[in-house]
C-alpha cells in the first residue's frame, strides 16, 4: 500500500513538471475584439425608399476600416459590401431579417449585428406609372406621389425603374400596348376588379391582371379571358370564339355615387374590343347591383365587320353634385368604327349597337379609328381620328337627337401633321386638344375642323430640342391629370432601336405645370426625370381612389 502511494506521487510530480514545461511552447496573441454601434434593432421603410445606415466600428487593438471587409445581408441576399449602407429598398413588402457582417482580413474573425427591416408597400397610393418596352420585353416603372404632409416633412420619393420582372419573377410579355386602371372596388366583380380596383396591362393581345394596391400579378388568374364575360352559366355556352384583347375602356356611370354615405352605388362599366368584336361588363358594382355581361358583340354592319380597337364615350359631362353626392359622369353613347366597311356606329354601354346612316356620316373606306374623345362643344360633340396607316383624318361628330343612331358629322379635315403614332388629350372645359407628332407637341382648336383648317406648324407648342434633346428623341405618350393642372410627356431617346436594347434605360418623363385657363405649359425641371423606363408606351396616373375631376364636394383631393 505504501509502495502504491509512493509510485502515484512520483507520477503526479512528473506530470506537473511536464505541464509546466509545455507552457513555454505556445505563442499567445490578444484577439482584436470588434464592437459595432450605430445600427438600430428595427427599421421601417416604404418600397423604393432609401435605407441609410452608417455604423461605428471600434476594436480593442485596432479599428482601421481598411483592415476589414463588410457584408450587408437582407434575408439571404448581399445588398452591399461597403461600410456604410445606402440601399434603395426594392424588395417585396414584409418583415425581413438582416445582418451586418464585419470580417477581420488578417485573422478571419467575424463580428455580427442583426436587425429587422419592415418593408411596406408604397404602391397603395397615388402613382405615376409608365408601361414601356425595355430590352425586348414589357416593363413597368412608377413614382409614388407624396402627400402634402410628406412633402412638408422633406420626404423624397424615388422612381422604381423597370421593376416588374425582377421584383415578381413574372413576365408581362414582349409587346406592350396599353395600361388601363379600373376604379370599381368590388370583390364580387373578380377578376375584373377586387376590393381595391385593378390595373390591366395589355401586352401581346392579353390583358394581364395586376393588383391595384400592391402592383403584384394576380396569381390565380394571370390574365383576363373571354370566360369572364360569360357571367352566369348558360346553355348553350356563350360564344367567345376569336377573343383576343385589343383595347379596354372603363366608364363611371351616372350612379357612381355615395348615396347618403352608404357607398353602395360605386358602379362602372368596362368595354373591351377583342378580335374585332366588343365585350361588355355592365354595371360592375358592390352591394345591391348585379353585373351583366355581353360577350362577342358584332358590328351592326354584318358578321364580316371588324371593329377598330378604339372606342370612346361621346359625353363625359359630370353629373351635378346633389344630396346623393354623385361622383360620376353622363357617359352618352359609345362611338365605334367598323374598319371593314369604313363606317361609324354607336352603342349603349351594354351592347345593342346601331348603324349610323350614310347621309348622316359618310363612309371612310380603307381607314380605321385610332383615337377619339368627347369634347366640351355643345350637342355632345366628339372628335375622332382615323388613319389608313400613313395619312390621318379628323372627324367632328355631334348629337342630333336622343336616339342612339342620332349622330351627324359636323365636319372633317385632313390630319395634316398628325401621324399614326400621335398621342392626344382633349381639354374638359375648352374646345382644344393637345397632340404629339414626332419630337413636337401641338395645341389644336377642334372647331377648326368645321372650318376646314388642318393641324399645322402654327399649332406647335414646343419641340424636344427646346429642352436639350437630340434628333433621336421622340414623344411617345402624353397624360394629363384629372385636375388638368399637370401634363406628363413620355420621351424615348432610343432612336431607331424599337426593342430598347442596352442596359441603360433611355425613357424619360417631362413634367409640365398646366394652366387650364390659358392653356400654357411650364416645364417643371425639378419633377422631370431621365432614364426611368424603356420606350414609354403608356403613361398613366394611378389614383388610389376615384374623385371626379380630382375633387369631392369642392375640395381638391389630388396630389397632382
Amino acid at each position: 500500500m505504501k509502495l502504491k502511494n509512493i509510485l502515484f506521487a512520483f507520477a503526479a510530480t512528473l506530470m506537473a513538471a511536464s505541464c509546466y514545461e509545455d507552457l513555454g511552447n505556445y505563442d499567445y496573441r490578444e484577439i482584436n475584439e470588434v464592437q459595432i454601434a450605430g445600427i438600430d434593432d428595427f427599421y421601417a421603410r416604404d418600397m423604393e425608399e432609401m435605407l441609410v445606415i452608417r455604423p461605428q466600428i471600434t476594436g480593442t487593438l485596432y479599428d482601421d476600416p481598411q483592415r476589414f471587409t463588410y457584408e450587408w445581408v437582407i434575408v439571404s441576399d448581399v445588398v452591399s459590401t461597403e461600410l456604410d449602407l445606402e440601399y434603395l429598398v426594392s424588395i417585396t413588402p414584409g418583415t425581413k431579417v438582416c445582418r451586418f457582417i464585419i470580417t477581420d482580413k488578417e485573422t478571419g474573425v467575424k463580428a455580427f449585428h442583426r436587425f429587422t427591416l419592415n418593408v411596406s408597400s408604397s404602391t397603395a397610393g397615388d402613382l405615376v406609372m409608365v408601361l414601356s418596352k425595355y430590352q425586348g420585353r414589357a416593363e413597368l416603372s412608377y413614382l409614388r406621389l407624396l402627400r402634402p404632409e410628406e412633402v412638408a416633412a422633406g420626404k423624397q420619393a424615388n422612381w422604381a425603374v423597370n421593376y416588374y420582372q425582377n421584383r415578381f419573377e413574372h413576365s408581362l410579355g414582349a409587346n406592350p400596348t396599353q395600361l388601363a386602371i379600373i376604379y370599381c372596388e368590388s370583390a364580387r366583380s373578380y377578376p375584373f376588379v377586387n376590393q381595391y380596383g385593378r390595373i390591366m396591362a395589355l401586352v401581346d393581345n392579353r390583358l394581364s391582371l395586376i393588383d391595384k394596391n400592391t402592383l403584384e400579378p394576380v396569381q390565380s388568374t394571370s390574365h383576363l379571358t373571354g370566360e369572364a364575360y360569360t357571367g352566369i352559366s348558360s346553355f348553350p355556352p356563350a360564344n367567345i370564339e376569336g377573343y383576343e384583347s385589343q383595347f379596354v375602356l372603363e366608364g363611371f356611370n351616372i350612379w357612381r355615387s355615395d348615396a347618403y354615405g352608404t357607398g353602395f352605388q360605386l358602379a362602372c362599366h368596362v368595354v373591351e374590343v377583342s378580335g374585332g368584336r366588343m365585350y361588355f361588363a355592365f354595371n360592375l358594382a358592390p352591394g345591391v347591383w348585379t353585373a351583366s355581361f355581353f360577350p362577342n358583340v358584332a358590328s351592326p354592319y354584318g358578321a364580316n365587320g371588324y371593329i377598330s380597337p378604339f372606342v370612346y364615350w361621346d359625353d363625359m359631362r359630370p353629373e351635378p353634385h346633389s344630396h346623393l353626392q354623385q361622383l360620376g359622369y353622363i357617359l352618352g353613347h359609345l362611338i365605334c368604327f367598323d374598319q371593314t366597311h369604313g363606317r361609324f356606329f354607336s352603342s349603349f354601354a351594354y351592347g345593342s349597337p346601331a348603324q349610323i346612316p350614310l347621309e348622316s356620316i359618310p363612309a371612310f373606306p380603307g381607314m380605321r379609328m385610332m383615337w377619339g374623345s368627347a369634347t366640351s362643344i355643345a350637342d355632345n360633340s366628339s372628335v375622332a381620328v382615323l388613319t389608313n396607316g400613313s395619312n390621318c383624318r379628323l372627324v367632328l361628330i355631334r348629337n342630333t337627337g336622343t336616339g342612339i343612331a342620332a349622330k351627324a358629322m359636323t365636319g372633317t379635315v385632313d390630319g395634316g401633321i398628325i401621324t399614326p403614332d400621335s398621342r392626344f388629350y382633349t381639354m374638359q372645359y375648352t374646345n382644344y386638344m393637345f397632340f404629339s407628332a414626332g419630337d413636337r407637341l401641338y395645341l389644336y382648336n377642334i372647331l377648326d375642323i368645321a372650318s376646314d383648317l388642318p393641324p399645322s406648324e402654327r399649332n406647335r407648342v414646343f419641340r424636344l430640342s427646346d429642352f436639350g434633346y437630340g434628333p433621336e428623341a421622340r414623344i411617345t405618350d402624353i397624360c394629363v391629370s384629372r385636375t388638368e393642372r399637370t401634363m406628363l410627356v413620355g420621351v424615348s431617346r432610343y432612336g431607331s432601336d424599337s426593342d430598347a436594347m442596352g442596359d441603360e434605360p433611355l425613357g424619360d418623363l417631362l413634367w409640365f405645370d398646366l394652366d387650364a385657363s390659358s392653356l400654357t405649359l411650364t416645364h417643371n425641371a425639378a419633377r422631370s426625370a431621365t432614364g426611368i423606363a424603356g420606350i414609354p408606351v403608356d403613361v398613366q396616373i394611378k389614383y388610389q381612389t376615384h374623385w371626379r375631376d380630382g375633387e369631392y364636394m369642392g375640395e381638391i383631393k389630388d396630389t397632382i
